[in-house]
């Protein structure tokens, strides 16, 4: 087959001139680029896409498409409400954040967008060492949380200061297999920590620190604690007692509902 001549892709069946085939054959045909582009960004080796079956292959390109979509989405009904530089995006509406995928020249190509429900604890790194951290359910006793959220730990404490800073992130540990780890970099080449550039990124991990502890304080305000819950069943439990003594209900009636209160 020509690579100049108009034929279908034999994935898709759909009609293929020279511009938009790729150097990809699968059955002596042409694939097409949006093809190969959905295979390759799936995991499939094109070298040896021939040892794939036909349906095999469209089923794979069509939950590509499909996964496409759903990102095209995601990004359509994200809606910033915060932002530190292009490093991490806020929408506080729909409780997610965006770390910005940039180009050579720094402009945001795409969104990689996370729930706010799904973040276990961040941490400021320098060069490998910790910095300040934050979280939820770090040290929890009857309710209560110890240690506050975005407490400085000292990890650099005895570490010699140094003149330059080759490396500056912001760790952020997932609640999803998907993505347990989420790494944004301020710093990734030798900067000079006197200098007005270091001073800027710094503040910049730091702001990042500040409205993940904001967003965490929210996600901890809007989850009852061990006390109120147990609180809450104990009283519950209380007044269905007093409606049996009463009369208004039967034994049996009493101890479904107890059993239900307790989560039995």
């Amino acid at each position: 087959m020509s690579i100049l001549k108009t034929e279908n892709c034999p994935i898709c069946n759909t009609p293929t001139g020279a511009l938009k085939k790729s150097s990809v054959r699968y059955n002596k045909l042409f694939v097409c680029q949006d093809c190969t582009k959905k295979l390759a960004a799936s995991g499939i080796s094109l070298l040896k896409i021939s040892k794939y079956g036909i349906e095999e292959l469209r089923e794979i390109v069509g939950i590509s498409a499909r996964n496409a979509e759903e990102h095209a989405s995601k990004i359509a009904s994200f809606k910033a409400t915060k932002a530190v530089g292009n490093f991490i995006q806020f929408d506080d509406r729909n409780r997610k954040f965006a770390i910005p995928k940039t180009n050579l020249i720094g402009k945001i190509k795409d969104l990689a967008i996370y729930d706010y429900s799904d973040i276990l604890d961040y941490e400021l790194i320098e060069d490998g060492n910790s910095i300040s951290k934050g979280g939820v359910g770090r040290a929890i006793v009857g309710g209560a949380l110890f240690g506050g959220i975005g407490a400085i730990v000292g990890g650099s404490t005895g570490h010699k200061q140094k003149s330059i800073c080759s490396k500056l992130q912001v760790k952020i540990t997932m609640n999803n297999m998907s993505y347990p780890t989420i790494y944004i970099n301020f710093i990734e080449v030798e900067t000079k920590k006197d200098g007005l550039l270091y001073k800027q990124l710094y503040s910049s991990a730091q702001e990042t620190m500040s409205l993940l502890d904001i967003v965490v304080q929210k996600k901890s305000d809007n989850a009852p604690s061990a006390i109120t819950q147990g609180s809450s069943a104990a009283d519950e439990i209380v007044k269905f007692k007093e409606l049996l003594d009463g009369g208004v209900i039967t034994q049996t009636e009493f101890d479904a509902k107890k059993k239900q209160l307790l989560g039995l």
